[in-house]
This record gives structure tokens, sequence and C-alpha cells, in this order.
């Protein structure tokens, strides 16, 4: 005789098990297997849930110079890395060829990417030393994804004469970046945008909110004392429990600012940290990390109570040391994202003879690697021309967990 059919197990138990499986294409290949995962798996509510349980995976790097076809460099991650299948879903349904990007008069560059979204930045090609006019500064947010963007205006001249810029505020350079959606406290269609406006001794930081539509000043703080800081190409910018980091190759110390309370500080880097390659990453929850290349081929990992914990707050600690392969030229890029750092190697072979032709010769090939700070799982996740303009990580849910980001 036939055995009896199971009775199904019950919906909210059986979201309870859903909610558990930690990869998003693991999740959508179980939403073809039945109607009954599908009805799940598509509801708002259950998205919604595991977008909050589960970080968005690596999906590939973005290139950050300047274009003015509309295309935005978009290297999508590869076999074997763990993000490959998910990569591929979005490079099927994203759209990283903006019309409105496509004007022979300007040129846009990509200055940071973040919960799905994209920051780029706009050069008057006609306009001289443009790079460093806030006059020409126009931004965009853009979510390749959803296909949407939001142009945002220039800082205000009245805002930059009220922090006390006067008339020469046109010559300094600016750092635009994204407000993580965590540190900003927003919905997830609003987002907001600060810029760094930097001249010879200080900074000033200005805010923009989708919400109100406005720019207004945030905090200042003078620079004398980590002067690769008046150059953001030459800086690596890091997000970390609440606060924004600057660290340069060169410095012994760092910038910080804190969100709460829109202050500046400088902190220490532990010793032997000058003339190396650095970036601050997330990692316990009351500490921060320091990542940095020591030699040829060894990453260290250093950790610190965030500055108001109280005791221990100025001591470093080594906690990990990740031997890297022998064969590349390594070097530290782009800060961390979800849980990510971003490094890549330049084999050692094409690095030398491409360093020995001054530059002639076509550049090398850069592998790019993610290291998982959690496990400290380094993975190849793509392969693409060095340059020396900074690349960022890009981060989101496949679809259709991904929901719109502006």
């Amino acid at each position: 005789m036939a055995a009896a059919a199971q009775p199904d197990l019950p919906v909210d138990l059986m979201e309870e098990i859903l909610l558990r499986v930690g990869n998003a294409t693991d999740l959508i290949r179980a939403s073809t297997a039945c109607t009954s995962f599908h009805r799940i798996i598509s509801n708002g509510c259950f998205l919604r849930r595991f977008r909050s349980l589960h970080r968005p995976p690596i999906l590939g790097i973005l290139a950050g110079f300047y274009r003015n076809d509309g295309e935005i460099s978009f290297y999508p991650a590869r076999p074997p890395h763990s993000s490959a299948s998910a990569a591929r879903a979005l490079t099927q349904a994203a759209d990283f060829s903006v019309d409105s990007l496509r004007d022979p008069t300007h040129y846009w560059r990509i200055c940071d990417a973040r919960d799905g979204r994209v920051l780029l930045s706009r050069r008057d090609a006609r306009a001289i030393r443009s790079l460093f006019i806030l006059e020409y500064l126009i931004l965009m947010v853009y979510d390749p994804l959803h296909r949407r963007q939001v142009q945002i205006p220039p800082i205000p001249h009245d805002l930059l004469a009220a922090v006390g810029h006067g008339d020469d505020w046109h010559w300094q350079e600016f750092d635009p970046f994204l407000v993580p959606v965590a540190a900003a406290g927003m919905d997830d269609l609003s987002f907001q945008v600060m810029c760094n406006v930097l001249s010879e001794h200080k900074v000033e930081t200005f805010l923009y909110s989708s919400v109100t539509e406005e720019w207004r000043g945030m905090a200042s703080s003078s620079i004398t004392s980590c002067k690769s800081m008046k150059f953001p190409s030459l800086v690596e910018r890091s997000y970390a429990r609440g606060c924004f980091y600057w660290v340069a190759y060169t410095e012994t110390v760092m910038l910080m600012l804190d969100m709460r309370e829109m202050k500046f500080s400088i902190i220490d880097l532990p010793a032997g940290s000058k003339y190396r390659h650095k970036t601050i990453v997330e990692v316990m929850e009351d500490r921060i990390g320091l990542l940095i290349i020591v030699g040829e081929n060894t990453l260290h990992l250093y950790s610190k109570t965030l500055p108001d914990i109280g005791i221990g707050a100025k001591e470093w600690r080594h906690d990990h040391t990740i031997r890297l392969c022998d064969d590349y030229e390594w070097s530290l890029s782009g800060g961390a994202v979800e849980g990510h750092a971003f490094l890549y190697g330049i084999p050692l072979y094409e690095f030398e003879v491409w360093e020995s032709c001054e530059n002639d010769k076509e550049p090398p090939n850069a592998h790019c690697f993610t290291v998982e700070l959690e496990t400290l799982l380094v993975e190849e996740l793509c392969v693409l021309k060095f340059d020396a303009h900074p690349h960022f990580l890009y981060a989101s849910l496949p679809p259709p967990f991904a929901s719109p980001s502006i």
C-alpha cells in the first residue's frame, strides 16, 4: 500500500528555514523548485527580512577613471569566486551604460560605491584645472540594477563663503563619498553624500541629503599633521563602526571623522606602518582593524578598541598574519565593503618588465582578490588592467532580492 503523503511544514517554519540559506543565488534556485518555495521567497516581507539578515555579496569591481562615453567600467566576479553566479545575474539585469553620461564635453569618474549605489563626479573638459574647481563639481548617484539616477547640485557659493573659504574656494580639491545607509539612519530610498573640501591646512566637510535636497556644513579640522590628506588620490578612505578613516601610504597617523559627533581626530598608527599599503576595516564588535602589507607577500591584521571605549584605546594589537602568494607584487585598494577588503596582485615578471620600460609598455594585468574579514579567506575576484586610478568593490544582493536604492 502506498505510503500516506506527509503534511507540508507550516509556512512560518519554512520561512525560518529559508532565511538560513546564506547565499542569495542558492535561494533563487530554491524558489524555482516548487510553487510553495516561490510563494514564500517572493513575498515582500520575506525579502526584507532576508536583506536585513544577510550581507550583500561582493559582485565585482568598479574602475574610477574618467570617461565620457557613458560607460561605467564594471568587472564582475568570475569563477571560482563564491559570488560569480550572483555577479552573472547582476550583469544580465543591470545597466552600466548610462546615456546621460555620454557627452564629449564632460568626463565622469566614479568616486565611491556603497549599498548598491554608485557616486560619480563630473569634470568639464573645457575648464582649466577643472578637476580642482568646485564650481564645476556636479555629482550623480546611480543605481545600476534599477537604472535610476539623481543629479546633485554643486555646493552653494554662500555656504562655502560662510565657512571662511572666501574668494579662493574654487582652487581647492574635493573628496566626495557616500554615507552608509546604516550610519545615516534613513529609509532604503533616501541617501546622503558627504564632500570634503581641502585647502592647504584644513578640511571642511559638507553633507547633502536626498530628503532636504540641500547641502549643509558639518565639520572642520586642521590637517597639518596628516599632510597626504590634501591629495585625495593618495589616501585610502574607509568606513568602520560609525566613523570614516583616511590613511595614506606615507603617513604614521590617520584622520578620523566620528559620524555621531561630526568631529575630526588624528589617530596614531602602529609602529612600522610608514611607507606601507594599509586600510581600515571592521573586525570585532568593539574594535576596528588595520590591514597592512609588510614585505613583499605578508598581510598583517592589527586591531584596537574604538576611541571612546576608554582603557587601552590607544593600543594596537597584532591579531593575525596572512601569507600571500610569492608570485605577485601586492597592494591594498579601496577600503573595505560588506565585511571584505580588496587587494590586488600584479604578477612579478609582468610588473618588473613594465616597470623597467618606464611605463611605455601596456600595463600588466592586476589580479584582484577579496579578503573575507571574518574568516580571512582570500579569493580571486577578477582580472583587469593595472592603472593608478582608484577601484571600488561593488556589493549588492542580486535580483530579485535587491530593492531600489534611490
